[in-house]
């Protein structure tokens, strides 16, 4: 890779270097932070719950941490255009120099608009790559997320713990209809739960397997999507972004 573009890539290696021990990590705390319960309801109730209920509340530190990984990845962007900015002597102040992502495509192709007036001054090369990436919402869902991500991270909580099932399994002897899964999936709190079936009142004591995820609180790219799945794929994103120009 050349040189001038080495700091960009290191960006998003450190995130990528990680990924391994924060997902460990994640898992460790829903061993620990989440227990399946059986919830018994009154008569005339022929049936209790099958619930999912979170202990402990999701460590802060892990807001911190993902939140600094997505920072360092739309950094990397922002550096590839200094980059950029330097290898063509452009006449650009430091503290305009930017990564252009845009709302829509409208925007980002607005005469006199921050992503042309960044683009004017490129080589054809460069330009004709910019415009490849389509980096608008509506074009590059991974460049979208990963520039709005790093916005709403400082605003709100990206990991309000959402319990979704990947799977869940019943061992133990019952007829059919003994069991009903629901598919339990939502925001939950230390203390409440989250329904996740229904089981016939007298069954045998039945051993429920399950196992969740920690998601990215965030409709669009990052809807049911593990977040750690959410960042690998934003890391692969900026890094075919800024490949792209080691040739140019």
């Amino acid at each position: 890779m050349r040189f001038d573009l080495l700091e960009a890539q290191a960006c998003v290696d450190w995130p990528m270097s990680q990924i391994g021990d924060l997902s460990k990590r994640l898992e460790e705390w829903l061993q620990r932070g989440v227990t399946i319960e059986i919830k018994e309801l009154p008569p005339p109730a022929e049936s209790n719950l099958i619930t999912a209920v979170e202990n402990e509340l999701l460590p802060l530190h892990f807001q911190a941490e993902v939140g600094a990984y997505i920072n360092s990845v739309r950094s990397s962007l922002d550096v590839l255009a200094m980059v950029l900015v330097n290898r063509h002597n452009l006449q650009i102040r430091e503290d305009r120099v930017f990564f252009p992502i845009a709302r829509s495509k409208d925007e980002f192709e607005r005469t006199g608009g921050a992503a042309q007036k960044f683009l004017e001054g490129l080589p054809e090369l460069e330009r004709k790559l910019m415009n490849h990436l389509q980096p608008y919402q509506g074009g590059n869902a991974a460049l979208w997320a990963l520039h709005h991500l790093d916005i709403v991270r400082k605003h709100r909580r990206l990991l309000n713990a959402r319990l979704r099932p990947i799977h869940m399994s019943i061992q133990g002897t019952r007829a059919e209809g003994d069991f009903t899964p629901l598919g339990g999936e939502g925001s939950i709190q230390v203390g409440a739960e989250t329904v996740l079936g229904m089981i016939k009142k007298g069954v045998p004591p039945l051993a429920v397997h399950t196992r969740f995820y920690v998601g990215i609180n965030e409709e669009g790219f990052a809807a049911r999507k593990p977040a750690i799945a959410v960042l690998a794929q934003l890391i692969q994103a900026a890094t075919y972004a800024i490949k792209l120009f080691d040739d140019a």
